[in-house]
C-alpha cells in the first residue's frame, strides 16, 4: 500500500464564548427532542383516552344505534304498506269511479227509453181519446137521427122514453163543460220506426 496523502482540516481556534454557543445550541437541540417525545407521548397517551372513550360511548350508543336502525327499518315497512294501501285505494276509487259512470250512462239510456216509451203511451191515450170521443160524438148524432126518424115516421107506440134518454138540451149540457183540446205530438223517426 502506497502512501496515501490525509486529508487535514484545520478547524479554527473557537474563542470562549462561540464555544458556550455550540454547547448552548446542543442543549437547546436536546430540550426540543425531548420536548417532542413528550409531546408525541402525551399525544399517544390522550389517543388512547380517546380510543377508550370512544369505545365506551359506542358501547352506551349501541343499543339507541339499533334502536335507531329498527324504527328505520319498521318506518321503512309502513311506508311500504302505506304506499301499497294507497295504491290499492286508488285502484278501488277508479274501478268504483268506473262502475259508476257506466251504471249512470245505462241509466241515461234507460231514462232515454222510458221517455220515448212515456211518449209513445201518450200518442196512444191521445189516439184512444180522439177516438172515443169522435165514437161519443157519433153516438150523438145517430141517436139524434134516430129521434128525427122516429118523429118524422110517427110512430104512435113511440112512448118518447128515447128521446128522454137523448134529448138534445141533456146532451148539449153535458157538451157545455170545458173543453177538452188534444194536440198531436210531433213525431220524429225513431217514433214512427216505434210503430
Amino acid at each position: 500500500m502506497g502512501n496515501v496523502p490525509l486529508l487535514l482540516i484545520q478547524a479554527p481556534a473557537q474563542s470562549g464564548f462561540e464555544r458556550w454557543v455550540d454547547v448552548a445550541a446542543d442543549v437547546a437541540t436536546i430540550v426540543i427532542a425531548l420536548a417532542i417525545i413528550v409531546v408525541s407521548l402525551v399525544a399517544i397517551f390522550a389517543a388512547l383516552k380517546v380510543r377508550g372513550m370512544i369505545k365506551r360511548i359506542r358501547g352506551d350508543f349501541d343499543p339507541a344505534i339499533r334502536n335507531l336502525t329498527a324504527a328505520s327499518e319498521q318506518a321503512k315497512a309502513i311506508s311500504g304498506t302505506l304506499r301499497k294501501n294507497v295504491d290499492e285505494l286508488s285502484g278501488t276509487v277508479s274501478e268504483t269511479n268506473d262502475k259508476v259512470r257506466r251504471a249512470t250512462e245505462a241509466a241515461e239510456a234507460r231514462l232515454a227509453e222510458l221517455n220515448a216509451l212515456l211518449g209513445v203511451v201518450q200518442r196512444e191515450a191521445e189516439d184512444i181519446f180522439v177516438r172515443t170521443a169522435s165514437a161519443v160524438r157519433g153516438v150523438q148524432v145517430g141517436a139524434g137521427a134516430l129521434r128525427g126518424a122516429i118523429r118524422r115516421r110517427g110512430d104512435e107506440d113511440y112512448d118518447g122514453e128515447l128521446d128522454d134518454l137523448l134529448d138534445d138540451d141533456t146532451m148539449d149540457a153535458a157538451d157545455a163543460g170545458p173543453r177538452i183540446h188534444v194536440t198531436r205530438t210531433r213525431r220524429t223517426g225513431r217514433d214512427i220506426l216505434d210503430d
